[in-house]
């Protein structure tokens, strides 16, 4: 109701505005019709009559200037336009008074074309009136009613049947004017509040976007404290970890007995399973950095599905599932290993929630592009958790966070790469009847098709006896166990908490490899220690960064110093890979 009541007060405003607005327009022609009814009349009527007409003519125009000037310097509100609008009205009665009341005294009945061509006169300024006063009809009306009446009034005072017809034919032009005028000031009115309601509605409109941009900020703002904070996190978790799985791996290769062996083995498995999340949470870190790359390829289907089998059939045998894949000889052209991953992160959770029936892989051709699709005979998932699913760390039906019901983060996993793939993903899913994932993956052309070689793991051998091994970290716990685990490889270590420690204790003798940690003490970090080194003993020392940290820019900060970097908690093997992988490209053809 308010708002109607303050659409009305701005429509009257608006209607008041451009009735002022004409007013020069209106002065200007009320003399210039004024003029022409003085030259009709000069022949006929004393000078004086027709001067003193003019001059009152003329001076309620200046009155009409003088009340729009003020108008137009003072500032309104939308309650007084309406009492504007009647203060104009009030001039043009006495206007129209004033013009009627010419053809009584500016003309004797003794001139009828005189008297006829002042009336035309009258009827025109009239009808100029509409074009300039249709705006708000009060001002028409005060104008328009005096003029035709006292016309029709004159006629009819002459007598005579001609007259009288005459008098009734200006009182009909009167009715007529004023019903255009009435429809004309409806549509006008109509077209104001319909611009009005439509400036109201973009500002709402307008006023919604802010909002949402705002929600939107927030959201942002909340996932970037979150991202932070996992970082940060990560940072202070792994070191420990790291450590840990040092000296238990190290702990491993030395001689203990039955039972020793067996509690290594526990704490590596709980070490692994903290590692699992680290790794997950690494996973997203990056790809929200974007610092994961993609290498697109032809993939066959076979080989692609064939590893899938090997990896997940024996979880599914141990819950008595039915694991079938299917699939036509098709290539795809996609990014292997990130692809492998996604359908593993599928399947395993197609495993983990469902209790009995079976689970299916399947790949079938589309037109320009292949579906494949996981089924399984699980659960289901209910409608309104469709998005939430792909949510870090949401999951349905586990409250009690069971770490054997995985973590939350591979279908949040999923959806970032498949984004940056490019692969749409579809889910379809019916409450206690099971669950559909289907990718859309591109087919290769066949006129680019090449000869497809699976990439198979080879067995480096040991490269490791002997080498001098640079670690340099700030955590002590850290150095003693790189240090027993690279002795235990056959490694020669050298372990310094700074990069000045690490050149003193070096003496000159530049290092096989370099391992450094992301953030040293006093504010150092390993990018520059790894510099120093190498500007000291060498600039080919092959080195690599560890480091617990995941923010997004401190990934992208190393990627810009071309070096790589592991994080933290570090599988041994990992590492032993790598640098018998660094040696062996090292090494002499020959060798």
């Amino acid at each position: 109701m308010n708002t109607d009541a303050a659409l009305l007060r701005r429509v009257v405003r608006q209607r008041v505005d451009l009735l002022y607005g004409n007013a020069l327009a209106v002065s200007g022609l009320a003399l210039l019709m004024a003029a022409v009814v003085v030259v009709i009349g000069w022949p006929h009527t004393e000078h004086w009559k027709l001067g003193a007409w003019f001059s009152i003519v003329a001076a309620v125009q200046i009155c009409l200037l003088a009340l729009t000037a003020r108008y137009r310097q003072t500032r309104h509100e939308d309650d007084d336009a309406h009492a504007w609008g009647w203060r104009f009205a009030f001039i043009e009665a006495a206007a129209g008074l004033l013009w009627g009341a010419s053809a009584f005294v500016l003309v004797s009945a003794q001139y009828p074309l005189a008297l006829a061509l002042i009336s035309a006169c009258l009827a025109g300024r009239a009808t100029l009136s509409v074009i300039t006063h249709a705006h708000f009809p009060p001002a028409l009306h005060a104008f328009a009613v005096p003029v035709f009446g006292l016309l029709a009034l004159r006629y009819i005072s002459l007598g005579g049947y001609d007259n009288a017809s005459l008098g009734v034919m200006w009182i009909a032009v009167l009715g007529y004017l004023l019903m255009f005028v009435d429809r004309q000031a409806r549509a006008v009115e109509s077209h104001i509040r319909l611009r009005f309601e439509k400036e109201q509605l973009v500002n709402q409109l307008q006023q919604q976007n802010l909002l949402a941009e705002q929600a939107r900020e927030r959201a942002e703002q909340a996932s970037r404290a979150k991202s932070l904070f996992f970082a940060a996190a990560n940072h202070d978790l792994r070191q420990p970890l790291h450590s840990l799985g040092l000296f238990a791996t190290a702990l491993r290769n030395s001689k203990v007995d039955a039972q020793g062996q067996q509690l290594i083995d526990q704490i590596l498995l709980c070490t692994e399973s903290l590692e699992q999340l680290f790794d997950n949470v690494l996973d997203i870190s990056r790809l929200d950095a974007g610092q994961v790359q993609i290498n697109k390829e032809n993939v066959s289907v076979e080989t692609l599905f064939q590893r899938l089998r090997s990896t997940f059939a024996e979880a599914a045998l141990e819950k008595n599932l039915r694991l079938s894949l299917r699939h036509p000889q098709l290539m795809l052209y996609t990014d292997p290993t990130l692809l492998y991953r996604v359908l593993a992160n599928l399947l395993a959770n197609a495993i983990r929630y469902t209790d009995s029936g079976s689970i299916l892989l399947l790949c079938r051709q589309r037109e320009g592009y292949a579906s494949i699709e996981v089924w399984d005979t699980g659960m289901g998932i209910p409608p309104e958790q469709h998005e939430r699913i792909f949510e870090e760390f949401y999951q349905l039906n586990n409250p009690s966070r069971d770490r054997r019901r995985g973590l939350g983060l591979g279908l949040a996993t999923v959806r970032r790469i498949l984004q940056l793939l490019d692969h749409p993903l579809r889910l379809h899913s019916e409450v206690g009847r099971g669950t559909r994932f289907s990718i859309h993956v591109p087919l290769t052309n066949p006129a680019q098709l090449h000869s497809i070689t699976a990439t198979l793991e080879q067995k480096v051998p040991n490269l490791l006896g002997g080498k001098r091994i640079l670690v340099i970290d700030d955590e002590a716990s850290v150095r003693l166990g790189s240090a027993s685990l690279l002795t235990s490889w056959g490694c020669q270590c050298v372990a310094a908490e700074d990069v000045a420690q690490a050149l003193a204790l070096l003496d000159g003798r530049a290092p096989d490899f370099i391992i450094a940690d992301l953030r040293l003490g006093a504010g150092g970090n390993g990018i520059e220690a790894i510099a120093t080194v190498r500007e000291a003993l060498g600039e080919n020392i092959p080195a690599v960064l560890v480091s617990g940290d995941t923010a997004p820019e401190q990934l992208r900060t190393v990627s810009a110093a071309g070096l790589t970097m592991m994080h933290k908690p570090l599988k041994p093997m990992r590492l032993r890979a790598l640098l018998n992988h660094e040696f062996a490209r090292a090494r002499p053809p020959d060798a």
